[in-house]
């Protein structure tokens, strides 16, 4: 269920019961196939009173369901008490999954923008991630958005606000949520950031050898050798990434800023498709992203983290250093370019 409105307060969309019982009595099968009461110790379930719909099962009696209504009205008031933080032109995005058991906020702030001269806009935005089956931590992040390409820019941890907590009882929402405000303020600093980008420039051999080293490092069994040693490279998805910058290089140019917003159009497109060349047939075949295996939503995600990674890394500070050499590509990928 996809809710969009102007109203940070409005939380309707998340209003469910739901109730949380320890060590619960529950009914089993055995193997004669009577169903009998049997305990289920130190665990959690997670349930519906409504429909006694069970909506998830914990293994740890440590585990605390973070009620939706609280927290986006936590996260709402959090950002309304933000004296400098514009909220008149506002797009507020509330996303409910798989009948309750996941949950998204997305707020976007149409004044913080800057305008990246490509003919594209980039908007401060705020997303909060929840959920009550155990499947998902409780995440809350500010960061970018380009909006040309539908592009949740994922800045890397040291230049946004994230916070990623288990659903323990310990863990305390409004202590993580006090830290919001503060980041709106580094916007200015993510405008800097991405005006770095443009104007860093990167060779398209250059990208693919830093691609194939983080991002597109695989654990497949087939390997190939890269100039800096054995590793595996998943080339279905380097391909996509080189396709995705050749298309825009002509407005973004072959910049650190292209690489970039290859990187969150992944992100952003669970379920996108490319064109693959064969450049001994000339055959043009068009390829699909899988979704991982998950989801979309959830696929999101991992994609989302698997880039924060990615820009914590050493090889892209040093990519924003001008300081990332390389000297030469294996041939498996020189031919793809």
């Amino acid at each position: 269920m996809h809710y969009q409105h102007n109203n940070l307060l409005d939380v309707s969309a998340f209003e469910m019961p739901i109730k949380s019982v320890k060590d619960p009595i529950i009914l089993l099968k055995d193997s004669n196939g009577i169903e009998k009461q049997t305990k289920m110790d130190k665990q959690v379930v997670v349930y519906r009173p409504d429909t006694m719909e069970i909506l998830g099962r914990s293994r740890s009696n440590q585990y605390k369901i973070v009620n939706p209504v609280e927290l986006f009205s936590n996260h709402a008031k959090r950002l309304v008490e933000q004296k400098n933080l514009p909220q008149s032109n506002i797009t507020v995005d509330d996303y409910v999954f798989e009948g309750g058991r996941k949950q998204k906020r997305t707020v976007t702030f149409h004044d913080l923008s800057k305008d990246m001269g490509d003919g594209s806009v980039v908007n401060m935005r705020s997303d909060i991630f929840n959920s009550v089956d155990m499947s998902w931590l409780y995440q809350a992040f500010a960061g970018a958005y380009r909006n040309l390409c539908q592009n949740g820019l994922v800045f890397g941890g040291q230049r946004m606000y994230h916070v990623r907590k288990k659903h323990t009882s310990g863990l305390n929402i409004g202590a993580t949520l006090n830290q919001i405000g503060g980041t709106f303020q580094m916007f200015s600093e993510n405008q800097e950031l991405m005006q770095k980008m443009m104007e860093q420039k990167i060779s398209l051999k250059g990208m693919a050898h830093i691609l194939a080293n983080n991002i597109c490092k695989t654990k497949s069994t087939s390997k190939e050798l890269l100039d800096d040693g054995s590793i595996s490279v998943n080339y279905k998805l380097l391909d996509y990434f080189i396709d995705q910058i050749q298309r825009e290089s002509g407005s973004l140019g072959y910049t650190v800023w292209n690489l970039f917003n290859a990187l969150t159009y992944w992100s952003s497109h669970i379920d996108d498709t490319f064109e693959r060349v064969n450049k001994d047939t000339g055959k043009i075949s068009e390829v699909k992203m899988s979704r991982d295996g998950s989801k979309t939503h959830t696929a999101q995600v991992k994609r989302e983290d698997k880039i924060r990674e990615f820009m914590n890394s050493d090889d892209w500070q040093a990519l924003m250093n001008n300081t990332y050499v390389f000297a030469h590509l294996h041939p498996s990928i020189q031919e793809r370019i």
